[in-house]
């Protein structure tokens, strides 16, 4: 058969899945619902959450890099190259954001990772603090372009029951990139309690490191994990969400293949344009309303969790921790606790009141590490570790809140705005905190702060919640 004949044949396959709208054609929603979750969403959570470890990685490689740094740097410099990767995230938030809803998720996700890791190795490679600032930048663009489409990738290939549970293991990656960020520091930078390094490797081999993950990531999700079938549907590619739900159903050996519905909206997306997607963002009353209290709740979170994780070994090491490495291992270790927490109430409290409480304790752990003048060394750690097993609670009570407010055809456009007003809470918290940590450190003044924003953002949880889509995971009754 000619190459010719070969694509007529498969242009007529498809052209036929695509018309089959008859009593055995089934909506995509329900076809999902019957596949359930098997061996192929067990395989994708793990692929993608690998990609959620690779930012962990990314962001706070810096804070141990920092603390090491071969060269004078100033006050300005520190909080420039902390905050760099920040900056980066917002535009890669945003960008990132419509081309997902534009282009799809998968893609998006791919191209990312290969930014992330490309600026990895390059920031490894930095002649100076200010190449070191401008590849830390792009590493950043890599992990704001990631975040808000890894997440849709793995619900739109889920039943809406198992959205918490499934988004609250991608979540618990994040602990598993802190544990080995904070692990590999310790080896590749700090030292025995002798005080001989434990490793002959500097600080340009640890940014290397921190680049892998994510080639790994990337490697992976263009092998097994494949478009959403939900977004293929919106944009009218009824062959391809087939073909993509034929594969999984192959994959648990199954042997029904079911034609899908084309649905009337279609269209929607692509004749609506950027425009209408941010548009769309504000239709309703509601939408209004989820929309701005997602912003002060994201721009909150990320004030008091990038600002404390950012510059914890810096921290450790300014109250005269005899291993800041080794403590800020236990306070990466303490994920551990606030993932398995969430995990186990999200469904049973929802993610709204899950959220609230949890930032309530965040809060009170930094005013109970405030409010110690002696600074003892097991109190500072106590707190510090609480502290952030109080903040990955939240986050992944966030991540299901956030996922789930908005309508599918704008969900990336939305969430990746949510996400970019998170990024001018973590930029902030990185020139406060360095403001704040030039000596004399002002640990208190630090610490409050960081109490009164996380406050200010559980309290705008209890204002969009009335508003937000009630499922199991987002109830907040």
């Amino acid at each position: 058969m000619s190459p010719t004949t070969e694509d007529d044949a498969e242009n007529d396959h498809a052209t036929l899945i695509a018309k089959s709208v008859n009593d055995d054609a089934v909506d995509v929603n329900e076809e999902i619902d019957a596949i359930g979750c098997g061996y192929f969403h067990k395989r994708m959570v793990i692929i993608l959450g690998l990609g959620n470890a690779a930012d962990a990685v990314e962001i706070l490689a810096i804070g141990y890099i920092l603390a090491v740094y071969d060269a004078p740097i100033t006050p300005w410099e520190s909080s420039c190259l902390t905050a760099a990767v920040f900056a980066g995230m917002l535009v890669g938030g945003f960008v990132g954001g419509v081309a997902g809803d534009a282009y799809g998720r998968r893609p998006v996700v791919l191209v990312n990772l290969a930014i992330n890791a490309i600026s990895a190795f390059l920031s490894a490679m930095a002649p100076s603090i200010a190449w070191l600032i401008v590849f830390r930048t792009f590493a950043g663009v890599g992990v704001g372009g990631i975040v808000s489409c890894l997440m849709a990738l793995c619900v739109e290939h889920l039943p809406p029951a198992a959205h918490g549970r499934y988004i609250t293991i991608l979540c618990c990656f994040w602990m598993i990139g802190s544990i080995v960020t904070a692990a590999a520091a310790w080896l590749m930078l700090g030292k025995t309690l002798a005080g001989a390094k434990i490793l002959a490797t500097t600080w340009r081999h640890f940014a290397a490191f921190a680049g892998m993950p994510a080639a790994l990531s990337a490697g992976l999700t263009y092998a097994f994990v494949p478009e959403s079938p939900r977004f293929l549907i919106s944009k009218g590619k009824v062959a391809e969400a087939t073909a993509v739900l034929h594969g999984i159903l192959a994959l648990h050996g199954e042997s029904r293949r079911p034609a899908l519905q084309p649905p009337d909206h279609a269209k929607f997306v692509e004749a609506g344009g950027m425009h209408q997607r941010f548009a769309a963002l504000w239709a309703t009353y509601s939408l209004r309303r989820i929309s701005l209290g997602l912003f002060v709740v994201a721009f909150a979170m990320s004030f008091g969790s990038y600002g404390i994780s950012t510059w914890i070994t810096s921290l450790f090491k300014s109250i005269g921790l005899a291993n800041p490495y080794a403590n800020a291992f236990l306070y990466a270790g303490a994920n551990l606790p606030g993932n398995l927490f969430s995990f186990a109430m999200v469904d049973r409290w929802g993610s709204g009141r899950l959220l609230t409480l949890s930032l309530l304790l965040s809060a009170g752990a930094a005013l109970l590490f405030a409010v110690d003048s002696t600074h003892d060394p097991a109190h500072v750690v106590i707190c510090a570790c609480l502290f952030n097993a109080c903040m990955t609670s939240s986050w992944n009570a966030f991540g299901v809140l956030s996922t789930n407010a908005f309508p599918l055809p704008v969900r990336v456009t939305g969430m990746s705005l949510v996400s970019c007003v998170g990024r001018l809470g973590a930029i902030s918290a990185q020139f406060v905190n360095g403001f704040l940590m030039a000596p004399p450190p002002n640990l208190a003044l630090l610490l409050g702060t960081t109490a009164t924003v996380l406050g200010i953002g559980a309290a705008a949880v209890t204002f969009v919640a009335a508003h937000l889509p009630l499922t199991g995971h987002t109830s907040h009754h």
